[in-house]
């Protein structure tokens, strides 16, 4: 029984992402029993979330709404770091070079202002004096968000599934697929085995599946794409790269184009980390052989190159194929399924949605207890055209 006194009710959520997972541990905290069921496991190779490292900043220019999210995010990071006591979490700051005329930066600024984010403004001269492994001849400014930084995925996902399991929830490896009654209503699901796990409410946070699973629903309004990153290995002695930011830009100035470059140093052990934002092509998440493409790592040669010059002949030491879901506009999802009131539906990340992951978790699981819908300030999440 609930402190309430009434029944505890029983939610099967699919997918043990940053989404899926935290939903299940939010939704555990609230005195709900839990299932979570995940076809290869947290953090796994073909998972969004999965990878070693992301990247975690309220700056996001004109978008605004973003920024309480991110600061709800972090302090929910933080406090799960604090309880398991593993590392998740690294805030070495992020710094965004600005291009001209550097619209997306002068948004995050106002953004900044307004909700009380620590930034600070650099200048060309004090990028020089502070980073000097990075080129800055043809950066004018840049801001500095020292709160920020990156994030452990996969072991973020793996600590995440603990949490749950801590919580009294239960943690399940199988693929599972809605169980529909005759209306059309959700029952719960039915696993690879065939066994049938009833709920009183299911949420689907698959990812890159989702759009396969709920064609009518998602079909034309999910997109999945992959991108290529890239770890550099930098050489002996190389402390300088190590103890950089992480950064990031809009590069027209280099390519001629509208590509996004972010990166994570070295310092977090694993390869200085280099991906470019911009989207591939159509991915299968399932079945796509995940080797990288020839042209995309000569592209990020050329970037670092040209802005870590000390780094132009850095072996690559890794090398991975990643997929983003993406909506409309970048924004995610969380609503009710439009022709089943007991079923859910998390996804659309979009390449953002692990570092929102708890703050969109306890927004879903508020909203799944009250048996209400996602706040309207946050209509953008919302199953929407």
């Amino acid at each position: 029984m609930t402190r309430a006194g009434f029944p505890r009710r029983h939610a099967v959520i699919v997918g043990a992402g940053a989404l899926g997972g935290w939903t299940a541990l939010h939704l555990g905290r609230l005195g709900w029993d839990v299932t979570l069921v995940d076809a290869w496991g947290p953090g796994n190779g073909r998972a969004s979330s999965g990878g070693e490292t992301r990247v975690i900043r309220r700056g996001y220019g004109q978008r605004r709404h973003y920024v309480p999210l991110v600061t709800r995010a972090l302090e929910l990071w933080a406090e799960l770091e604090a309880e398991a006591q593993v590392r998740l979490l690294d805030r070495r700051g992020v710094l965004w070079m600005a291009s001209e005329p550097g619209e997306f930066e002068l948004g995050s600024v106002d953004a900044f202002r307004a909700n009380g984010v620590p930034f600070e403004e650099l200048g060309r001269a004090e990028l020089e004096a502070r980073f000097p492994s990075i080129c800055v001849a043809d950066v004018p400014w840049a801001v500095l968000e020292p709160g920020a930084g990156a994030l452990f995925a996969r072991r973020g996902c793996e600590v995440v599934w603990r949490a749950v399991e801590r919580a009294g929830g239960q943690t399940l490896l199988s693929t599972a697929h809605p169980n529909l009654d005759r209306k059309g209503d959700c029952q719960g699901v039915r696993l690879s085995d065939g066994t049938a796990l009833d709920a009183d409410v299911t949420i689907f946070a698959a990812g890159p599946w989702m759009a396969g699973l709920f064609p009518d629903a998602l079909g034309d309004r999910l997109k999945v794409t992959r991108q290529d990153v890239f770890s550099f290995g930098p050489p002996p002695g190389a402390e300088a790269h190590q103890r950089l930011p992480v950064w990031a830009e809009y590069a027209s100035r280099l390519f001629g184009d509208d590509s996004f470059w972010y990166g994570i140093p070295d310092g977090l052990s694993r390869g200085f980390k280099l991906g470019e934002d911009t989207h591939g092509g159509d991915w299968d998440p399932t079945h796509g052989d995940r080797v990288v493409d020839p042209a995309r790592l000569d592209r990020a040669r050329s970037y670092l190159a040209h802005r870590f010059p000390g780094l132009a002949d850095a072996p690559l030491i890794d090398a991975r194929v990643c997929q983003y879901t993406m909506r409309k506009r970048s924004d995610l999802l969380v609503d009710r399924h439009p022709g089943a009131d007991r079923l859910w539906l998390l996804g659309g990340g979009s390449g953002h949605g692990y570092k929102l992951g708890p703050a969109i978790g306890e927004i879903a699981a508020r909203a799944i207890t009250d048996d209400s819908g996602v706040p309207e300030t946050l209509g953008a999440l919302r199953l929407q055209p």
